[in-house]
């Protein structure tokens, strides 16, 4: 998947969307591994996430979690500056995110905008190589 097809699922998400999550994590350098305690057993399957050589038995909720959002943050932009800010109105709830120099990214939560972002900084280092 292009970062730029990811970019826009993002963008038009109205709620958290942990296939989304799956996504982000494999593009910034998570990596997913099945283990099954018994081959003959379907429901042994156990999926194991591993960043930087470190097993855990979870992928963050980047689209849920404005902490996790912030991780992510923080995997593609180890020094950065930012702000995030939100509203409610007659049209409903927006978030809006903006890192260092990048553009604002609008989200439907907060979570969501700081992803979008993460995800602009990916997209831009990814250009640059």
């Amino acid at each position: 998947m292009a970062i730029a097809d990811l970019i826009q699922e993002v963008a038009s998400l109205t709620e958290p969307s942990r296939d989304i999550d799956v996504k982000i994590g494999l593009l910034v350098g998570w990596q997913r591994k099945v283990e099954y305690a018994n081959e003959k057993e379907e429901n042994s399957r156990n999926v194991i996430w591993i960043l930087h050589g470190e097993r855990t038995a979870r992928l963050p909720r980047f689209t849920d979690s404005l902490e996790a959002a912030l991780q992510l943050l923080e995997l593609v932009a180890p020094k950065y500056i930012g702000g995030v800010s939100w509203s409610t109105d007659e049209c409903g709830f927006e978030a809006t995110a903006i890192v260092n120099n990048g553009d604002y990214c609008h989200g439907a939560t907060p979570a969501l905008a700081v992803c979008l972002a993460a995800l602009k900084i990916k997209q831009s280092q990814l250009e640059d190589d």
